[in-house]
């Protein structure tokens, strides 16, 4: 087996435990996410596979439901970094050169922006949610992704079928449609996987911050931070989120990584 077929199988192989216990905290909990009968911070076993919080809930549940909002941000924010980013590339690509320049300046002053910090000046502005971190998330991913899509797309333009396109009285939306598109599809898609783990990444931050999804839902981010008090005395409740978060993040990369390597 190839090194890059090991990368995507592992990664894929790490993603689908993370996704396989989202699907089934649909079907099946173990209790409600909001019930605490179960006492405060007890030890993992009994009914209690992973013991419970501060709170008295379950921490197996609470590991499901987070799972949920992770995997539902990483979609959510690689759409609207998706939709936006390679509308905002191909639009840059087709510009006039000074029309161009600007988008280009424009793009490199919104990169420079680290991702979690324009993401927190969005939800600082309009309020924690998690649709509103979705959306900050996805917009400062939209950037990378649109300077990214503006660069192959003046890559694909440069060659000589496009020119031979043209001859013939192709239109532009055909020339994008059947020969722009499916060209840098596979590179913006990987470059997509990436900013998947990114954004369940920036998630996490947003709500340890206190700016992510607000209580009760239960974040992973927001479960290590109430976790943090306790760690000593019940670190399950800490290394459970943590793991999980470092297993989806790797996951992803590792599948991304593996999906790069086979798109060259």
């Amino acid at each position: 087996m190839s090194c890059r077929s090991l990368h995507l199988y592992a990664g894929l192989l790490l993603v689908l435990i993370v996704v396989g216990g989202v699907l089934l905290s649909y079907v099946w909990l173990p209790f409600s996410p909001d019930d605490t009968s179960g006492g405060r911070l007890a030890p993992p076993g009994g009914e209690h596979l992973l013991g419970t919080d501060k709170l008295g809930r379950d921490l197996f549940t609470q590991l499901l439901i987070g799972g949920r909002i992770a995997i539902g941000t990483a979609l959510g924010a690689v759409t609207v970094g998706g939709l936006l980013g390679v509308t905002a590339g191909l639009l840059a690509g087709f510009a006039s050169r000074w029309l161009d320049d600007a988008v280009a300046v424009v793009l490199d002053i919104l990169i420079a922006f680290p991702t979690l910090l324009l993401a927190m000046l969005i939800v600082a502005g309009a309020g924690a949610s998690l649709a509103t971190a979705v959306f900050a998330i996805g917009l400062a991913m939209a950037a990378i992704v649109a300077r990214l899509t503006r660069v192959l797309v003046k890559q694909v333009l440069s060659k000589d079928y496009i020119t031979a396109a043209r001859v013939a009285g192709i239109s532009w939306p055909r020339i994008v449609v059947d020969h722009v598109l499916p060209n840098i599809a596979p590179t913006v898609l990987v470059n997509l996987a990436l900013q998947a783990g990114l954004a369940v990444l920036a998630e996490a931050s947003l709500s340890y911050l206190g700016l992510g999804t607000p209580p009760p839902n239960a974040s992973w981010g927001r479960m290590l931070f109430e976790a943090q008090a306790t760690v000593l005395t019940a670190p399950v409740a800490a290394l459970a989120p943590g793991i999980a978060l470092v297993m989806l993040v790797i996951g992803v990369n590792l599948t991304a990584d593996g999906l790069r390597r086979s798109v060259r």
